[in-house]
């Protein structure tokens, strides 16, 4: 267990500058010793070639003065040759002549003979008459300077190896030095410098892209700090509200010449102060809820039209409240869908459309699957002829106590944050709209991914009217 923790620790000590100049440096040690070592075989083979034809050389000047007749034994020297020996045998390989730096006891063969603790390299042909002619070398020159060119290129390459150690340690600390300044800047940031960002890099190289991708991810955080602070002190102005006047008419009751009239009073504006705090309370534990599991969705195949009309029967007693008619016209299909969050994202935009309709009009629930190669896309909108939503920005609509121009009744404006959050889930878009002709315009879309299942012949639609 110890041999095993004290590696990683180990490996921790070492800085990137280490591990890179540690990396170069046995790289190029490495290169250069796979290169020596084959200039050093190499360097032997072209020495061998050469003494082989050098024997060959020998042997044929012995093979044509033998078939002159000119010579009667070997000569000693022979310039053509040098440092070769030579020797003579019957074709029964019995000795006939050598000259004096031949080996004792060499014997007629091809290959490497050891005798007396060296090694030569030797050579046998065949003469025209029977003679065999033996001839060869001692390796000891050529073992030399192969020992020699490896005692070089071992030190050639320590050399070098130590020096690209060096190098790679400058070189590696100037690619590094931006990485340094990097780090400094981010050891400055607290947790109040929200504001402050990490020097603008001066190139766009891997540093510098580090550099722009943490000060977005700076930016990201800034904004989500920004948006959670906006959130609670928002919150807190909704509940400080009605709390104040919950807490005012309370005082009104425990007075002592309070009249009946005034007590069903403060006990009835009390009420009304209590439900807009639950119904407030509610809406941000919903918020809440949609926000945390922003991508913990659950799809499973729903009936669409089904799905739509138990949205509609909810919303009814709302309707008839406010003598508002509902048109549905959905296809009969099967989607892909988390039922709970795409239902409570439709019934916020119908609650809404039906609030601010206007008795006796209608309110229409378009929903249709446009499919393609990749599935298709669920679009849902609702559409009423209520004022609209005013010239202001479509989207700060779905941002959280956020309502719109024409709001009215004692809503919080959270509703329409729950849709964007529910259809966010599903990689899904939102948006809002005036409509032609006067009132509001709300849709969504839903990818399907690959998931939606249409129905054999059912898929054009069918209109509910509920009253």
């Amino acid at each position: 267990m110890a041999t095993h923790s004290a590696r990683p620790e180990r490996e921790r000590l070492l800085s990137i500058r280490s591990r890179l100049a540690a990396s170069y440096g046995l790289g190029v040690i490495l290169t250069l010793g796979i290169v020596g070592l084959f200039v050093w075989w190499q360097m032997g083979v072209a020495l061998r070639g050469t003494l082989a034809t050098a024997l060959a050389t020998r042997a044929s000047g012995v093979i044509t003065s033998i078939e002159n007749s000119s010579q009667q034994g070997l000569q000693e020297t022979d310039q053509t040759a040098p440092g070769v020996f030579a020797a003579l045998f019957a074709a029964n390989g019995s000795p006939l002549d050598a000259t004096v730096d031949a080996p004792q006891g060499l014997p007629p063969i091809n290959g490497t003979y050891d005798s007396g603790g060296r090694h030569y390299l030797v050579r046998t042909e065949r003469a025209p008459d029977g003679t065999l002619v033996v001839t060869g070398v001692d390796l000891e020159q050529t073992a030399d300077a192969q020992a020699a060119l490896a005692r070089l290129l071992v030190w050639v390459g320590l050399s070098v190896g130590g020096a690209s150690l060096f190098g790679g340690w400058l070189l590696a600390g100037r690619a590094l030095r931006p990485m340094d300044q990097l780090i400094e800047d981010a050891a400055i940031l607290g947790p109040g410098d929200l504001q402050r960002r990490l020097s603008a890099p001066a190139r766009m190289d891997e540093v510098g892209r580090l550099t722009m991708t943490l000060n977005g991810m700076l930016d990201r955080i800034a904004e989500s700090v920004e948006r959670q602070r906006m959130f609670v002190a928002m919150a807190a102005h909704e509940l400080r509200t009605p709390l104040a006047a919950l807490r005012t008419e309370l005082e009104i009751v425990e007075r002592d010449g309070a009249r009946l009239d005034e007590f069903r009073e403060a006990v009835r504006e009390a009420q009304g102060d209590a439900l807009r705090l639950g119904s407030l309370v509610t809406s941000l534990l919903e918020l809440a809820v949609t926000q945390e599991d922003s991508e913990r969705i659950e799809r499973h195949a729903v009936r669409l039209d089904e799905a739509v009309l138990a949205v509609i029967r909810g919303v009814d007693p709302l309707a008839r409240e406010h003598g508002v008619s509902i048109r549905l016209d959905a296809p009969d299909a099967l989607v892909m869908i988390d039922r709970i969050r795409v239902e409570h994202a439709l019934g916020n935009l119908l609650s809404n459309a039906v609030t601010y309709a206007g008795r006796g009009s209608e309110v229409d629930v378009r929903c249709w699957i446009d499919y393609d190669a990749a599935g298709g896309t669920l679009t849902v909108e609702v559409l009423d002829r209520g004022p609209g939503i005013g010239e202001g920005r479509p989207d700060s609509l779905f941002e959280p106590f956020v309502r719109g121009a024409h709001a009215v009744g004692i809503g919080s404006g959270l509703g329409l944050a729950t849709v964007a959050s529910a259809v966010a889930a599903h990689g899904g878009t939102f948006g809002a709209a005036n409509r032609e002709g006067g009132g509001a315009r709300f849709w969504f879309t839903i990818p399907m991914v690959n998931l939606a299942v249409a129905r054999p012949g059912a898929v054009e639609g069918k209109r509910v009217a509920v009253a």
